[in-house]
Order: structure tokens, then sequence, then C-alpha cells
């Protein structure tokens, strides 16, 4: 059984998914992982502690740091066992408890763990200060959006023309596929500034809790990673519009102009008030994107016809 405080993380891991309504299991039939994140292929996770109660490891200087042996997750990757594998690391007092306001978690995506490791799996993730880490580890700190779009963008790839190779080998439903991905995420300046901009706020649904926004590329940054952080090619969207439009349930024009797919139809009261009733109405927060952008997106649709 894993300890209490790999628990409560990840008890904090599923209400966080439940919100963004993103499919997460935690009791998974797989030897060393804890998750499995967003759906196929999605991400497979490992939790791992670090005790700051029986922290030894200190540099000359005495400042203390994380160390850990990554070798279950680069196994797993370089046998190709499993495919986007994932670590979460826990700075906690004690492994009884992890109490999000005053304990940490920091992310390490599968690039990060092939590439900044040691042939072992061994690195090191320097403690600077409560909350505060350097190293080449120490990239996503208490930071469940890069999570959730790391997850969220390995099924985008998967769904968009990649053909995957399955290991017949391993028990993980379907989710064993080889991958080396490129990874693309944006930094949180970047972040911070498409959130401001849009007044912390979905256009469509008027959703402004933090939680259930994500930042929205109408050229994908997986095919376009020189715009990533182009301000004209993103909007703030809820989760729900956001899968949507990535479904090309919906788009909009280069004045702003909402267009729903001739065909949608939904029993939901929200989609219905944010999509269908928005068909054809200005929203100004929308023209924000370069006419060329979303000209080049619309162009790829296969209903649209202006």
């Amino acid at each position: 059984m894993p300890p209490q405080a790999t628990k409560d993380w990840l008890a904090l891991l599923e209400k966080h998914a439940r919100n963004r309504n993103i499919p997460c299991e935690t009791d998974l039939n797989i030897k060393y992982f804890h998750f499995r994140l967003g759906r196929d292929p999605g991400v497979v996770g490992k939790v791992r502690i670090s005790e700051g109660k029986r922290r030894n490891y200190e540099k000359k200087k005495g400042n203390e740091y994380i160390w850990h042996r990554y070798n279950r997750e680069n196994e797993a990757i370089e046998d190709g066992r499993a495919r986007n594998i994932v670590n979460i690391t826990l700075d906690v007092w004690d492994k009884d408890e992890y109490d999000p306001t005053e304990n940490h978690f920091i992310f390490l995506t599968e690039q990060l763990l092939l590439n900044e490791t040691y042939s072992q799996g061994d690195q090191r993730i320097e403690v600077e200060s409560d909350g505060q880490y350097s190293g080449p580890l120490a990239k996503y700190t208490d930071d469940w959006d890069a999570l959730f779009n790391y997850a969220m963008n390995r099924q985008t790839t998967a769904q968009s023309g990649t053909q995957p190779k399955y290991n017949e080998d391993i028990d993980m439903s379907g989710s064993v596929t080889e991958s080396k991905n490129t990874e693309i995420i944006v930094s949180e300046q970047f972040k911070q500034g498409v959130y401001d901009r849009f007044d912390h706020r979905c256009p469509l649904s008027g959703i402004e809790n933090s939680a259930l926004l994500t930042i929205s590329h109408v050229l994908s940054r997986s095919k376009h990673p020189d715009l990533a952080e182009d301000p004209q090619n993103v909007l703030l969207l809820d989760w729900t519009h956001h899968m949507a439009f990535d479904a090309e349930l919906w788009t909009f024009d280069e004045s702003g102009y909402v267009w729903v797919e001739p065909d949608f139809d939904t029993e939901s009261d929200t989609l219905s008030n944010s999509l269908i009733d928005n068909h054809g109405e200005k929203l100004s927060k929308l023209s924000v994107v370069s006419d060329e952008y979303i000209d080049r997106h619309n162009a790829d649709l296969g209903w649209w016809t202006r």
C-alpha cells in the first residue's frame, strides 16, 4: 500500500481531474505506478516521496537537496513497456501526510526523465527555500495545469493521425504505445499574459475559475511549435469548449463571429447556451486571434464553406 502522503496527493489529483472532466484512474494494477491520466494513451505516473525530516543530502554550503533514482520510470520508457511515463515528486515533512497548503509537488515529464537524469536515473533537485527549487528537474512546481496540459496534449497527438505501435506483452488496457514526441509547454509568463488578456474568463461560457480554464491554440503547437507562444494564436477557454474546438464542433471568423458545425446538436443546456445560442453572434474577445491563423484553421474544417 502507498504511504498516506501519496494517497492524499492522489485524492487531490482525482478532484482536479473531475473539475476538468478528464479521466483519471488511481487504482491501477500496474507494478510501481500509481495513476493514469487522460484518455488513451494519456500518461501513466509514479509518485515518489522526499521526507524533509529524513533528508540528509546537503551540498558543501549546507543547502538541502532532494535526491531520487528514477530508475523505474526510465526502465518503463526505454523498454517500451509503457507510454508517456511521468513522475510526481512530493516534498513533505513525513510520508504520513500531504497538505497542499504546506507541502509541494514537482512534476517531471517523460522528456525530463529521459534527458535530465544520469545513466541509472539519478538526479537531484536543489531546495532553495520552501516551495522553491532549482536544477534541471525543477521546472514545474505545484503546477496542475502543466500536468493536465501534458496529459491532454498526449491524447491529442495520438488521435490526430499518429499510429502508435502496441506491445502485446503489457497489460495496460490499450495504453501501451511507444512515444518520443517533442514536448511543447508554454512558459508561465506567457500563460499569465493570456489569462490577463482574456480577463481570466472564457468568452463563451463566462467561466472564470482558473482550475477550469486552459490555453487553447488555434494552430496546434505540436504542428506549429514556432507559434506556441504567439499571443495571436491562442484563446482562453474552459476545458469543455477547448475540447469542442479541437473536435471541430465550432469555430469563429476573422471578425469574431461564432460558427457552429451545421449537424451539431446537443441536449446540454450549457452547450446550447454557449454555442448554439451564440451561432452567428460576434464575441469581441475572439477577434484578438490573427486573421491568417483562424483562416488557416478554418480551411481544414470539412464543414467550413464561408
